[in-house]
């Protein structure tokens, strides 16, 4: 069984990003896992994975990224046809607010077996939730394009919180410590065998 896992690099002024700190993490522990760190870019993101999962040919491909605000870790279970962002990319480029792709569906949903992992690891009390809102930046953008190319592909993605270095006193987002994180991510990648 080969399994595919992506991160992201910092974005947004950031300095760190727990998604590529845990693709360090799955190296180290995992050697039998692919691993690749992207760029938060539109355009390019969804290339480099591309690329990987024509050169892999995996089973399963799970795609990391940092969604502050949230409090859980959320396993993604569907990816909108829409982009809507006041920011840019990490290379300067600011989409239209529209479609990804205005010939497809709204909204495409995961062949991952995530409810049955979601239910795996609710009961080891782990902090997890299905989320149905990847977003609109390019978390759900890469989603999707991965979710239409790889129509038979078991991808998901899964957003983690903040890690307590990222925030500053007065900060009330949530986060959470990066072994809860690293432990989570290690017994969906267990549960998948």
């Amino acid at each position: 069984m080969k399994i595919l896992i992506s991160g992201f690099k910092p974005f947004l002024g950031e300095t760190i990003n727990p998604s590529e700190l845990l693709i360090q993490s799955i190296k180290k522990n995992h050697p039998q896992i692919v691993t690749t760190v992207l760029p938060v870019e539109f355009q390019t993101a969804f290339t480099i994975l591309k690329n990987k999962i024509l050169k892999e040919q995996p089973e399963y491909v799970i795609m990391l990224g940092q969604a502050s605000g949230r409090k859980n870790i959320s396993l993604e279970k569907i990816a909108l046809n829409w982009i809507q962002t006041t920011h840019p990319d990490e290379s300067g480029f600011h989409p239209k607010k529209g479609k990804i792709n205005a010939q497809s569906e709204l909204a495409l949903m995961t062949q991952f077996p995530l409810d049955e992992i979601y239910e795996k690891l609710k009961d080891q009390s782990l902090p997890i939730e299905i989320s149905f809102s990847a977003g609109a930046y390019v978390c759900n953008d890469l989603y999707y394009k991965v979710l239409i190319e790889f129509k038979n592909l078991k991808s998901v993605f899964i957003h983690v919180p903040l890690l307590p270095d990222q925030t500053k006193i007065d900060d009330l987002r949530p986060v959470m410590e990066f072994e809860i994180m690293e432990k989570t991510i290690s017994e969906i990648v267990e549960n998948l065998g």
